[in-house]
């Protein structure tokens, strides 16, 4: 049984239209990665969650026809997304240098460089092994 999400819950005024990184650490705390519900007039449940994947508001982990379904897209789109989230990515430092890393997971929070490299064709050959 998936984990049972919040439905219809109170959000914190202008929850919709804030900037992740203008949300306070209590808001974080509270709303990141928390999946919740939202019923329409058609009594459709749109899945909603604060987790990264819109700068500016809650992103859209989908529609679902009852609440059963709703927790079960919840946990699913989500793992996805955390999943997604958590993969290292590439970038350039400056001055020809590279790095790998793992990108914040939050507002609040910072990026984990993996591994330096001081050319690009270090950086393929570390990600071609």
């Amino acid at each position: 049984m998936p984990n049972r999400i919040p439905l219809d819950p109170v959000l914190p005024k202008e929850f919709d239209n804030t900037p992740n990184d203008a949300r306070s650490k209590a808001q974080l705390d509270a709303w990141w990665d928390h999946p919740y519900g939202v019923t329409h007039t058609s009594g459709q449940i749109h899945v909603r969650c604060l987790n990264g994947g819109s700068w500016d508001r809650p992103s859209s982990l989908g529609v679902a026809d009852n609440y059963e379904d709703a927790c079960r897209l919840a946990e699913a789109e989500q793992a996805k997304w955390v999943s997604r989230r958590e993969e290292p990515v590439f970038k350039v430092v400056g001055d020809g240098t590279f790095a790998l890393v793992r990108p914040a997971q939050r507002p609040d929070a910072d990026e984990i460089t993996i591994e330096t490299f001081t050319s690009l064709e270090k950086a393929q050959k570390y990600m071609n092994r």
